[in-house]
């Protein structure tokens, strides 16, 4: 049998060579050969636009890079006693790679090691190797399988900025812990609150500071916690009904008397349940100017109510009194619904203001 080519010890300047011409997942196998190889991966610059781990009867890491290609690994489930219950998250002893190619087909190949660092080491190295800034964790059905005190170590080093909570399966207490382990958070997604009164999730949520908030929720009246929400970005993704309270919360805004923060906010409702004259049921009594051309606006996270629009509507813009802060009010369409948005700009111009 030929001896293996002994790669680590080509020069350094041979090797960084070699690491800007590996795909993704050759990357990674080399990044972890030693400290000097890891170090020439991050020295590449590469970027993780996205790092999310979903966590599930399986162990998966998703990386989707600046440049938009993909790739993810899912921890192969190890044999545990079954008189355990909940376990440590296993130590990973092997992973095996998916990596999304044209014609949306997959590759598929499981990689071992001899020396398999810990999850929490393996996921912190490959947050600092693609520079990740933004880590996303979803609990998915099956998690309640792992320790709560395993699960919040393994995310240590490279850290949770998001927590998306989608997947709701009954089991409300396992449901509450997670939040509990991982709040507070810069983004939380939670889908079907297992809080079942505003105060409650005051209590539980609301005390903690957030930059974004996107709620589905129907057990809770989004209108009234408005008020108790200093974030940057609302999103409140379930359907709702039209009400006097969403005119209010725009008069208390002019005046500068809540949610001095906010950047945008979205509300969606059903074509069919809204009159002809929602807009001017919003907008009674507030000053604003029409507007006839779009402006770009980029929120810090994209859901789908500002990803996927159909047709704009209507904008109106208005004037934070204290300070002189524009606003638009943007009624687009998509589908079957009417989407409400409030955009907070950062820069201002005051020019062509009119009150009417």
């Amino acid at each position: 049998m030929e001896p293996q080519f002994p790669l680590l010890k080509l020069p350094a300047v041979v090797l960084r060579l070699v690491a800007a011409c590996l795909g993704t997942k050759e990357k990674i196998y080399f990044s972890l050969c030693s400290k000097n190889s890891a170090d020439h991966i991050r020295r590449l610059n590469i970027k993780v636009g996205e790092f999310l781990c979903e966590i599930g009867s399986e162990f998966s890491v998703s990386l989707k890079f600046d440049d938009l290609h993909a790739i993810s690994m899912i921890f192969l489930p190890v044999d545990q006693p079954v008189n355990q219950y909940p376990i440590p998250l296993p130590l990973p002893v092997a992973f095996r790679f998916s990596t999304d190619v044209r014609q949306s087909e997959e590759t598929k190949e499981t990689h071992s090691f001899q020396n398999m660092p810990s999850l929490k080491d393996f996921l912190g190295h490959l947050s600092t190797i693609f520079h990740c800034k933004n880590v996303a964790i979803a609990p998915l059905h099956g998690s309640e399988q792992y320790t709560l005190d395993s699960l919040k170590e393994s995310f240590e080093i490279c850290g949770v900025t998001e927590l998306v909570m989608t997947t709701y399966y009954g089991n409300k207490p396992h449901f509450i812990n997670i939040l509990k382990t991982f709040l507070p958070v810069r983004i939380l997604y939670l889908d079907n609150s297992p809080y079942e009164s505003n105060w409650q999730f005051r209590k539980s949520v609301l005390k903690y500071e957030f930059d974004v908030l996107r709620l589905w929720v129907k057990t809770l009246d989004p209108y009234e916690l408005l008020f108790d929400m200093d974030i940057k970005q609302i999103d409140i993704l379930s359907t709702q009904v039209l009400s006097p309270k969403l005119n209010f919360f725009i008069r208390m805004w002019v005046e500068g008397e809540t949610n001095v923060n906010l950047e945008s906010l979205v509300f969606q409702f059903r074509e069919i349940d809204l009159s002809d004259y929602y807009q001017e049921t919003i907008l009674n009594g507030i000053d604003n100017q029409v507007v006839t051309e779009e402006e770009e606006f980029k929120p810090i996270c994209i859901s789908v109510p500002w990803g996927l629009v159909d047709s704009v509507i209507a904008m109106y813009d208005i004037r934070r009194k204290t300070d002189g802060r524009r606003a638009t009010i943007k009624f687009d369409r998509f589908s079957k619904a009417i989407r409400f948005k409030l955009i907070v700009w950062k820069s201002e111009n005051n020019l062509g203001w009119v009150q009417h």
